[in-house]
């Protein structure tokens, strides 16, 4: 590891959540699943939305970490466990929404470093999605339309936990921890924007006679 990146404050991790907090706020603003007035209807087109870019994102993300990782840092993610698009597909078959057509999948997602980026900003999601979860029960969402946001249940600690300590682990192996880190935090950022819930256009104002 070089000496620029020994001396980074926090590490990795610190340096993801600083460089790409402003996309983060967006996105999350974007998707305003916390407003007071939230509806059936509007959560259940944010799940659609959402799942149309889990179900095309979360098969590239396996490819490259699988033939990236070695057996047991494979086995210690338990990539399979972690996986939205399931869930995304039983709360949008309770809420009797049809599944939107699948996001094409990003041509920028090439390496191990650019998956751990991206994982990142899917991770951090299933974490902050205890906040939203009791949001949407107060709101009256059905609990079977619940599962993507209540995703690993009690677990959530413990799977972020591994997460931060294997990525952290395959930044500082890697031979070139820079561009590691580098790529990490730019696939993050694509990530996020990947995840910014369109704004609804609204009506052109009418001319007064």
């Amino acid at each position: 590891m070089t000496a620029a990146s020994r001396a980074e404050p926090g590490g990795l991790l610190a340096r993801l959540k600083r460089e790409t907090h402003a996309q983060h706020v967006r996105a999350e603003q974007a998707l305003n699943l916390l407003a007071p007035d939230l509806s059936r209807e509007r959560y259940a087109a944010v799940l659609a939305w959402l799942h149309a870019r889990h179900v095309t994102l979360e098969p590239a993300l396996r490819a490259a970490l699988r033939g990236s990782l070695p057996d047991a840092t494979w086995q210690a993610l338990a990539w399979e466990q972690r996986l939205k698009a399931p869930l995304l597909a039983l709360d949008l078959a309770t809420l009797r929404r049809a599944h939107a057509p699948p996001a094409p999948a990003p041509a920028w997602l090439r390496t191990e470093a650019q998956a751990w980026g991206a994982a990142y900003v899917l991770e951090g999601a299933t974490l902050g999605g205890q906040v939203v979860t009791r949001h949407l029960r107060r709101a009256g969402l059905p609990e079977a339309g619940l599962h993507f946001y209540g995703s690993y249940g009690a677990q959530v600690g413990p799977r972020w936990r591994t997460f931060m300590a294997l990525l952290t682990e395959r930044h500082g192996l890697h031979p070139a921890p820079d561009v590691f880190a580098a790529q990490a935090v730019a696939a993050a950022t694509l990530t996020f924007e990947l995840f910014t819930f369109p704004a609804v256009p609204q009506p052109a104002p009418t001319e007064s006679a």
